[in-house]
């Protein structure tokens, strides 16, 4: 059964770089000789980044960034220097399984842990900041999951975001497969406290009943961060409101925002989706698209009617909240908002960076330059986090 992954899907990834992704004003005139801008993992030097997926500063200071191409996670220092790398493909505990379906984070406590979606291990591996490996938490579920994403509390537990395999749903000719997704809260052990939020959102279409789909576009999302360490942010990224839900996953509160509205899915919105499929599908397997990738002919009429307005959602050091706009192949860059715990907007900026993190110390930039080459950048933190987001944007 095909299984979709959890971060960007590989057509997000190609539509990113054909974007002219430079961030020229960071790195030239009289900014660029006051912001320190250090590149990590230049080609052809130890340490090197091929796919760069994410990017984390770490407990110890040091700059951490999963490298999908050889599903390791290397580590940096301040300065730039490489030091070592955690992780890499395999079968055993402490080793990547599945390289396209991994995220990582840090523990309370200062450890590493890395999640992998479907057809991954199902469990969290903990590893010392080193890369030994401290211990697996393996959540108590019967029904075939993958691990998403995960958040550690400071009292040892994990809000996991889990997804699911969902039963496929006959329609005429073809199938619609939902993709069921839940927030939980589990222990330490992995036993599950509470659930907070599930979905089943269709997101993909097949001529069968048992694999060989396509995903289709403009699904709802599924996008929380903490709030508090009481409570979770939480929006589909089709509403202007954000909801505050508790660790029983109650609604306790609603934040309104300025984020623009989501716009309506048009037939020309479907068509130059169905043709960039087509044509993406056609050059990378022609018999595979012959046999099964022509189902996406039969999606004429979209089941959402709005687009997700958001792609992205953060909290930042500070207890604000980052937010990352949908990325349109006709729109330059993308829009990031920072907002106030109010839901206030107090930056806006817009950038071509794929990645955008901030930490206590930089500004984590992931970009691809017009020949495809990734690279992470880190900026040094120089003031508040609306200051150090303006000068990114050169204002």
């Amino acid at each position: 059964m095909m299984k979709k992954s959890i971060m960007a899907s590989r057509d997000y990834f190609k539509r990113i770089s054909i974007v002219a992704f430079a961030l020229a004003l960071i790195l030239t005139g009289t900014r660029a000789q006051t912001q320190e801008v250090i590149t990590l993992g230049q080609l052809g030097t130890e340490g090197e980044l091929i796919y760069p997926r994410q990017a984390q500063e770490g407990p110890d200071g040091n700059i951490y960034v999963y490298d999908q191409s050889d599903a390791f996670i290397k580590v940096y220092s301040p300065d730039g220097s490489f030091l070592r790398k955690i992780g890499g493909k395999g079968q055993g505990p402490g080793e990547i399984q599945r390289p396209e379906g991994v995220t990582f984070g840090f523990t309370t406590d200062g450890q590493l842990f890395f999640t992998e979606y479907f057809m991954g291990h199902p469990w969290i591996t903990v590893l010392k900041l080193s890369g030994e490996l401290a211990r697996v938490i393996k959540p108590q579920i019967d029904e075939l999951f993958g691990v998403a994403s995960a958040v550690s509390l400071k009292d040892g537990r994990f809000l996991v975001e889990f997804s699911f395999s969902g039963q496929p749903k006959k329609e005429k000719d073809y199938f619609y497969y939902p993709s069921p997704k839940e927030l939980t809260l589990i222990d330490s052990q992995g036993k599950i406290i509470s659930r907070l939020k599930r979905t089943e959102h269709i997101t993909r279409i097949s001529y069968v009943a048992d694999g060989a789909d396509s995903d289709i576009p403009f699904t709802p999302m599924f996008l929380w961060c903490l709030y508090d360490e009481k409570s979770v942010l939480f929006s589909e990224g089709l509403d202007t409101k954000l909801q505050v839900l508790d660790f029983e996953g109650k609604l306790v509160g609603e934040i309104e925002t300025s984020l623009p509205r989501p716009e309506k899915v048009t037939s020309q919105d479907l068509a130059e989706w169905r043709n960039r499929r087509r044509e993406m599908m056609q050059s990378r397997d022609p018999g595979w698209w012959t046999r099964f990738g022509t189902v996406i002919e039969k999606y004429k009429k979209s089941i959402y009617s709005h687009k997700p307005v958001i792609w992205e959602m953060a909290r930042t050091p500070q207890g604000r909240f980052l937010i990352g706009s949908r990325v349109e192949s006709n729109r330059p860059g993308r829009d990031y908002w920072l907002l106030g715990r109010d839901g206030k907007e107090l930056v806006k900026i817009n950038t071509s960076a794929w990645i955008l993190s901030l930490a206590p110390d930089f500004i984590l930039i992931g970009e691809v330059a017009e020949d495809g080459t990734a690279s992470i950048k880190a900026l040094k933190r120089q003031g508040k986090e609306e200051a150090d987001l303006l000068k990114l944007s050169g204002k």
